[in-house]
């Protein structure tokens, strides 16, 4: 029988993480994905916490951390675990050669596809919104027949939002070999295009003329599909100006780069990744979870391991499961409390600027993230739950999403580890 350290269950930014953690201190790590998740179509930046209950921007996130509601997952966690955990996360990057910037005390507003700008912490560098206040004049970038980035609309609330700056308009003509009305083009095809010599040429051609002296340029995210620097530092040197991609709608190229260095690191240390594993349940003996169990076309699997983390993601992400008037986490067949009543499951007005209750459901867990039965007993003592699993905080609402899932997951792995 084949047994892991520590098995973790679910392939996106948590699970990658924590089994990069994991791995780093020697551990024996093992990965079970079923689909691709959504960390590759997702954002790729890191946000932790950017607005408080009431609303107000937070400008530093570990001081706000260490005045979280007690339900908050961070409450459970703590600033100083917080901040190593983003310190790792930044380590990571650097030594993959696709440095994030930021810090743990800082966030950075990030310019949107609308013109709008959001708060986040650790972002590549590709999404330096600071080259926008320190620049004179700024250039959105749009392309034609491109969906979900509106050019027009950005321009105009950037400049409505830099009122002291000049904004400006140009849309590049994509000059792709196959016909573009076969489907709809996304940012993924733009960077494609911008992989290749003669795109590369072309955006080059048509910008050039347009770019006056101490210039930031916004685009979509559309420099390059893997995870490193090398369009960004070829097209500012040769444009001389910045450029910074904006925080878009999925499917995000961000997400994909994030996605692949991430990976590339665990399996560097080793980590196993076994694809199409659908976990349908776990085995517990005494308080203690044995194995978990995968099913497939043909069979059903046991995995085994020491010590398990539990990273599918919430309803969106398939790791809970919600019916009318209940909810459940699969794996480990954990009740979610939940209204009874469906009605009383979110607030009337759904894009509003309250937490929406259905989004603060999960499981519930102790401080050491281990799960927790309705009756507050643990369901299984050597089991962590990372992520958007977790009951306690609205990720949309506060802009802490994927802080979350780092600051979560590196809790989880570091304790495993005996150092937590």
């Amino acid at each position: 029988m084949k047994k892991s350290d520590i098995l973790i269950i679910g392939n996106g930014i948590s699970g990658l993480f924590a089994a990069c953690v994991a791995a780093d201190k020697g551990k024996k790590v093992q990965i079970l994905s079923y689909g691709a998740g959504t960390l590759t179509i997702g954002g790729g930046i890191i946000d932790v916490l950017g607005y408080t209950d009431e609303g107000t921007p937070v400008a530093d996130p570990m001081q706000a951390i260490a005045a979280m509601d007690a339900k908050h997952p961070y409450a459970k966690v703590g600033a100083d675990t917080a901040k190593k955990a983003l310190d790792t996360f930044l380590k990571i990057t650097e030594e993959e050669g696709f440095p994030y910037i930021g810090s743990a005390n800082e966030n950075i507003w990030l310019p949107t596809a609308i013109g709008n700008f959001k708060p986040s912490c650790l972002v590549p560098r590709t999404m330096n919104g600071k080259a926008l206040i320190a620049a004179k004049n700024i250039l959105v970038i749009g392309f034609d027949t491109m969906k979900d980035f509106y050019a027009d609309m950005a321009t105009k609330n950037i400049a409505k939002r830099l009122p002291d700056k000049n904004v400006e308009q140009l849309i590049v003509e994509l000059k792709f070999e196959y016909e573009r009305d076969l489907r709809d083009i996304s940012a993924m095809d733009v960077a494609r295009w911008l992989e290749t010599e003669a795109g590369y040429r072309s955006f080059v051609d048509q910008v050039k003329s347009h770019v006056k002296p101490d210039t930031a340029i916004v685009l979509p995210p559309v420099l390059g599909l893997d995870p490193n620097y090398k369009i960004l530092d070829t097209l500012e040197k040769e444009l001389d100006c910045a450029l910074v991609e904006v925080s878009s709608l999925p499917p995000a190229v961000t997400g994909t780069r994030l996605t692949k260095m991430m990976t590339a690191y665990a399996k560097k240390r080793g980590v196993q990744i076994i694809e199409k594993a659908r976990v349908v349940g776990s085995e517990i003996i005494d308080g203690k979870c044995q194995a978990v169990i995968t099913e497939g076309f043909d069979r059903q699997r046991k995995f085994y391991a020491d010590q398990f983390i539990l990273a599918t993601g919430g309803v969106y992400g398939g790791g809970l499961v919600a019916k009318i008037g209940a909810m459940t986490e699969p794996v480990f067949n954990i009740d979610i409390d939940v209204p009874k009543v469906q009605t009383e499951w979110s607030h009337k007005d759904l894009f509003g600027d309250k937490k929406q209750i259905f989004a603060q459901f999960g499981v519930n867990v102790n401080s050491e993230l281990t799960p927790l039965a309705a009756d507050g007993k643990e369901v299984a003592s050597n089991v962590k739950v990372v992520g958007r699993s977790l009951a306690g905080y609205d990720f949309c609402v506060e802009k802490s999403g994927n802080g979350v899932a780092l600051i979560t997951a590196y809790k989880a792995a570091a304790a495993f580890c005996g150092e937590a």
